[in-house]
């Protein structure tokens, strides 16, 4: 038990790591709501059209992805803290609530991954969505 402290060590430097990566996503997913608000607006699209619809449905799921990243950043965030609270509450030589925070930063850093999983095939959904769009124009052309 004396070696504890070195555990929060090893997940410490992942949590920033993948925060960094979550802002990015979300990041890249709000300047594509902006885009397709700024497409909407300019080019007056009727949503009640097809190519209206198509919009919605993009800003429907990008609205969906962005409440995900924010979850997931929130999740990372709780982990970095009780990973804090580890390293701390071990230092104090509280070594039972050390052992417990550690397990909670786990815990909330491995739902977070679950999460981003989800998100990350949704974003792959979208691109699939969009190169069969593409194929079929190719089809079309050619």
């Amino acid at each position: 038990m004396e070696n504890f402290i070195i555990y929060p060590a090893l997940l410490f430097p992942a949590i920033p790591l993948m925060m960094t990566n979550f802002t990015h996503r979300y990041n890249s997913c709000a300047a594509l709501v902006r885009k397709i608000h700024a497409e909407i607006i300019e080019k007056k699209i009727d949503t009640k059209d097809v190519m209206g619809r198509r919009y919605i449905a993009q800003i429907k799921t990008l609205t969906y992805r962005i409440k995900l990243i924010k979850l997931i950043q929130t999740l990372s965030g709780l982990a970095l803290f009780t990973n804090l609270l580890t390293i701390f509450f071990g230092y104090i030589e509280e070594s039972n609530i050390s052992l417990n925070c550690f397990g909670i930063a786990v815990g909330l850093f491995g739902i977070a991954i679950i999460l981003f999983i989800i998100e990350v095939q949704m974003s792959a959904r979208a691109l699939e969505y969009h190169l069969t769009d593409l194929k079929d124009k190719e089809d079309n052309i050619f």
